[in-house]
Order: structure tokens, then sequence, then C-alpha cells
């Protein structure tokens, strides 16, 4: 396989895991356990609250507000840290509860 058709592949994969982990979580981690191969999958959120922080910092930098914009872009920002923590709390329950039902069969 070209490299090129490859990433392809692996960007395929990667969305449509990330979009079952998204909307269906129960059947993706099902599935995760099955192909341990995706088990980076899981870990999404935590990468994507690194990307959030590094582009907060680069945002903080170069734009200034004060008033009631920074108290709603302060408000928005708090909510989705929490959501990103609460998900990435959810995957990581799953997944080692389907892990140990694994394990014990």
């Amino acid at each position: 396989m070209r490299k090129r058709t490859f990433l392809i592949f692996v960007a395929y994969i990667w969305s449509k895991t990330l979009l079952g982990l998204t909307f269906h979580p129960l059947m993706a981690v099902r599935l995760v356990t099955r192909r341990p191969i995706l088990l980076p999958v899981i870990f999404s959120p935590i990468i994507g609250l690194i990307a959030f922080f590094v582009f907060g910092r680069i945002g903080a930098f170069l734009l200034d507000f004060y008033g009631s914009q920074r108290e709603l872009i302060a408000i928005f920002l708090s909510t989705v840290l929490i959501s990103i923590l609460f998900w990435q709390a959810l995957l990581i329950y799953l997944l080692i509860n389907f892990l140990i039902a694994l394990w014990k069969k």
C-alpha cells in the first residue's frame, strides 16, 4: 500500500471511530476492545484538550477582549473544558468495563 493511500485509510478509520465515540460511545468502545489497534482513538479527547490549550494561549496572545465579551468567552471555554473531561472519563470508564469483562471470559 502506498503511503498516501495508507494515510487516507488511517484518517478514515480514525474519523469513523471518533464519530462513533461521539454519537454511540458504548458500541464504539466495544469495537475498540475487539480491535486493540484502535486504542489510541479512545484518548483523542486528551489530544483535543491539548490542542484546545495551545490555541487558547495563541488566542490570548493575539486577541484582547474586555467586559462582557471576556466573560462570555470564559463561560464558553470552561464549558468546553468540562465537557471534554467528562467525555474522556466516560470513554475510559467504558474501556475499563469492557476490558474487565473480556478478561473474565
